[in-house]
């Protein structure tokens, strides 16, 4: 068996941008697709605030509040107005399961690349970085904020861009920080940007972060040095009720207004105050819970009042209005595998792709999801992801004593979707290399399903039970005749290093039983062979034999 394989691309002046930095352009506030944004009229004191301490304030304002409360609607707000008058230098929106957005090794290289857009005279600099240190990107997040954003800024603050930024500093949004999946990692940035503005409190620029007050960005946002440095605002601190008021008037009227033949006989105003002061207490705040209802009335079938009543009924929380949706939404045979899926991947696929990956047909993807259109986004193009309107929604089903009857057992769900990965690279492609699709996603993310699975079920007991399952048939399979293309299509990914580590993972389990040993052999030697690979200087097709 011969194995190609390909390495970094050499670096010059001329090189595009995109290439050099990879930026993750989903997670910028001009991303495709609905985004959570303030409703004309809302949020305005809290938005009121932020804008005086971006003029005036500490170099940094930590925004935190609940899940749901509206972080990320206010997030998106302020990126908008400060990107409308020419002052946003970069933004970064987190977001859990969704790739690229839920990595910090990508945060950095994707404010730099927008740096160079919004202050251009950062440009030149930054190339000369990237040409000087190509592996910047990999380095600690001190060293490559230090070299990719603040020794560009401080460079650039000699030209115009000074006299630009002295009474109106730019802005960097960076939301929910608790999303991210490395807590160690996070908790080492929010350091690293402390400790840039207690040696120089006079940097041309604010950064505004948000997040859940998790016990890990608490700890480093709440320390006598962070103190000296940050602004704080609680979303608690706000009366939100007022602003959910208003949304829910401005939508119900859109509602009826798209309804008008079947709900000619409701009299008005709909809701009744009455009822709406119901719902206002209901949502309690959160404005997700809000966001939810609506869309559980306004989405799917039934009459909008006769949905309105149920709503009115449910118990005043949002995972008693997850089980509601969930209770009326029709259930066919492939309804738990294809949500179980969209929660546990690593990051959203599109209808087609997630029909690929679990050998479905687009409709079969579409018909299973009927009725749950209020909690998760379904595209009407075939292409686009599928996404889940909030991650509180994750979080509801992997809980059994919130979930109940509609659990989806971490464990169970991830091997299921490595049997799937598995099973899909099968295929071979053309070229011998996955370019993209739902092949693409196996090969990538088979292991860190595996590893998933078999961490939350024990380890070495369920191991010794896998001989004769269809899990142990895919491995023996994999190792047998799909390492050619598996090879190929690790070797063209630019984070080839995420996917080694979950395939150490892999062969670290797979060594507490002799079941494995021929795997263990060819996997390490394969990790060997991967490694050198990225030593190599220039990108290239070389024929390789098997270690």
């Amino acid at each position: 068996m011969r194995m190609k394989y390909y390495s970094c691309l050499d670096l010059n002046d001329s090189s595009d941008l995109n290439e050099l930095l990879a930026p993750v352009i989903d997670a910028t506030y001009s991303r495709s697709g609905p985004v959570a944004r303030c409703y004309r009229g809302t949020r305005e004191d809290v938005i009121a605030k932020i804008k005086l301490w971006v003029k005036e304030g500490d170099p940094i304002c930590w925004l935190n509040g609940p899940a749901g409360s509206g972080k990320s609607a206010i997030s998106q707000t302020i990126a908008e107005w400060y990107a409308a008058k020419s002052r946003l230098a970069g933004n970064f929106f987190f977001l859990r399961g969704a790739g690229d957005r839920s990595i910090i090794a990508r945060l950095i290289p994707t404010l730099a690349h927008q740096l160079c857009i919004s202050v251009p005279a950062t440009k030149p600099l930054i190339l000369q970085v990237l040409k000087s240190e190509p592996g910047i990107t990999r380095q600690s997040l001190r060293r490559q904020f230090n070299q990719l954003i603040i020794g560009p800024i401080l460079a650039a603050k000699t030209s115009v861009f000074a006299a630009l930024t002295r009474n109106k500093p730019m802005v960097i949004v960076i939301d929910a920080l608790d999303e991210c999946d490395d807590k160690d990692l996070m908790a080492e940035f929010i350091e690293v940007i402390i400790d840039v503005f207690q040696e120089n409190r006079r940097l041309p620029f604010r950064i505004f972060v948000t997040s859940r007050v998790e016990e890990h960005v608490r700890k480093k946002l709440e320390t006598s040095a962070a103190h000296s440095v940050i602004h704080y605002l609680a979303l608690h601190t706000f009366d939100a009720r007022f602003d959910i008021r208003a949304f829910f008037q401005y939508r119900f009227s859109i509602i009826y207004e798209e309804n008008r033949p079947v709900m000619r006989n409701i009299s008005l105003p709909w809701p009744s105050q009455s009822d709406l002061d119901t719902l206002v207490e209901k949502s309690g705040g959160l404005f997700i819970f809000a966001v939810t209802l609506i869309d559980f009335i306004d989405k799917g079938s039934g009459l909008p009042q006769e949905k309105l009543q149920k709503a009115l009924m449910a118990d005043a929380d949002l995972d008693t209005l997850y089980a509601q949706i969930l209770s009326a939404a029709p259930r066919d045979h492939n309804f738990e595998r294809v949500i179980g899926t969209i929660v546990s991947l690593t990051s959203s696929l599109s209808i087609t792709f997630l029909g690929h990956l679990l050998r479905l047909r687009a409709e079969d993807i579409v018909q299973a999801l009927l009725g749950i259109q209020s909690i998760l986004m379904i595209p009407g193009d075939d292409n686009q992801p599928i996404r889940l309107f909030h991650t509180s929604l994750r979080d509801f089903l992997i809980s059994q004593p919130r979930s109940r009857n509609f659990f989806i057992d971490p464990p169970t769900r991830h091997l299921c979707i490595a049997t799937d990965c598995l099973t899909v690279i099968m295929a071979q492609p053309e070229n011998d290399v996955f370019y993209g699709g739902g092949q693409k996603y196996a090969c990538l993310h088979w292991c860190h399903h595996f590893h998933r699975g078999i961490t939350g079920y024990g380890g070495d007991n369920f191991l010794n039970s896998l001989p004769g399952t269809s899990l142990m048939s895919c491995l023996v399979d994999f190792a047998s005749q799909c390492l050619d293309f598996w090879v190929n299509t690790v070797i063209l990914e630019r984070d080839m290093q995420q996917v080694l580590n979950d395939f150490r993972l892999v062969l670290l389990k797979l060594e507490v039983s002799p079941v494995f040993l021929s795997v263990l052999a060819l996997g390490n030697s394969l990790i060997n062979f991967l490694l050198a690979s990225t030593k190599l200087p220039t990108r290239s097709i070389t024929g390789v034999e098997r270690y």
